[in-house]
């Protein structure tokens, strides 16, 4: 199994997704996880809760069904300079945080503009862990340069199932983004990004990918449950 933890997962808090935590938590014992991120959308999302849904993730067990589960959101970058929708109390109160381009908040962007925003986010946002679906062609960017500057601030690429199964174009790109990893030795998560409980840790084409360009598990974070969990202690404190 490629995998130990499932880094960005959907509940039906996000209004596109149709499973319920515990339902998420269920699968994820199936299908032999030890943890799953609980990352719903942020509010500037049209389908994303209310902000008091991220300050009340603190009501969750540690544990559901013997699985960790992490609170977590996907925040939504939010303009060319890089800002997201969460501020400094949702980030710290949060154990993992995705930050996406959404084209339902920003698409007027250009290469450069969103080269800039990446870099940009990368500077100022200590506590955002993942930088979210990367590889889709709706946003694109200076690879090498960014995916550089994700490693200096401590940001981790993500591999996403979802986007190379259902977005054109992503699989080319996330070929493209995992040589320059590997080169550069940038680690990375892989995870499905899941909408619904059942396709929960399970990453086939990414993981065929990963094989095919022989990439290193070491670079591979949430491969190793005590490792992520290393990275998420030593970050937060």
């Amino acid at each position: 199994m490629l995998i130990e933890v499932d880094t960005h997962c959907h509940s039906v808090a996000s209004t596109h997704a149709y499973s319920t935590v515990k339902e998420l938590a269920q699968s994820a014992k199936e299908n032999g996880l030890k943890g799953f991120a609980l990352t719903d959308h942020a509010p500037y999302s049209p389908d994303s809760p209310h902000i008091w849904h991220f300050h009340n993730l603190k009501c969750l067990p540690e544990e559901i069904h013997g699985v960790r589960v992490l609170p977590g959101a996907e925040a939504n970058i939010i303009d060319l300079e890089g800002n997201i929708d969460l501020g400094n109390y949702e980030l710290r109160n949060l154990k993992w945080v995705i930050a996406s381009f959404h084209t339902p908040v920003v698409s007027n962007g250009t290469y450069d503009d969103y080269t800039r925003a990446y870099i940009n986010l990368a500077k100022k946002y200590e506590l955002v862990d993942v930088i979210g679906h990367c590889e889709t062609i709706n946003f694109p960017f200076d690879y090498e340069l960014v995916l550089k500057h994700f490693k200096e601030y401590e940001k981790l690429v993500e591999i996403n199932e979802s986007s190379i199964r259902n977005r054109k174009g992503s699989r080319d790109n996330c070929y493209t983004i995992l040589k320059i990893c590997k080169k550069y030795d940038i680690p990375i998560v892989v995870n499905t990004d899941c909408h619904y409980c059942d396709s929960i840790g399970k990453v086939p084409v990414s993981e065929e990918m990963i094989n095919s360009l022989e990439f290193p598990r070491e670079l591979i974070l949430n491969s190793d449950y005590d490792r992520l969990m290393e990275y998420i202690n030593r970050k937060r404190g």
